[in-house]
């Protein structure tokens, strides 16, 4: 089963995928959380999560579940939402 988004001629329209990190640091700012003090809830350094943010490093399994318990936000989506990032991105280097 695959996800298909069409236009109005019924031709497939590409989505762009977008690292987990940009939705990371949108909820974050939507809740009003400090980038310093959540890197020390989810026990990383604040520099990891700003390169979280910028698409430099990826959310793991470990972090999915802190991010989890932080956010309310299921470790499933998290990792999620990352390996549709990991999958677009390596579908565009085979090309």
């Amino acid at each position: 089963m695959t996800n298909q988004v069409l236009d109005l001629n019924n031709k497939e329209i590409e989505i762009e995928a977008f690292h987990p990190g940009e939705f990371l640091l949108e909820e974050m700012e939507e809740r009003g959380l400090v980038k310093k003090e959540a890197a020390k809830e989810l026990n990383i350094l604040p520099h990891h999560l700003s390169e979280i943010f910028a698409g430099k490093r990826n959310i793991s399994a470990k972090l999915a579940l802190k991010l989890e318990k932080l956010l309310n936000i299921s470790a499933n989506y998290w990792l999620g939402m990352q390996m549709e990032y990991d999958v677009y991105v390596a579908r565009h280097e085979l090309v």
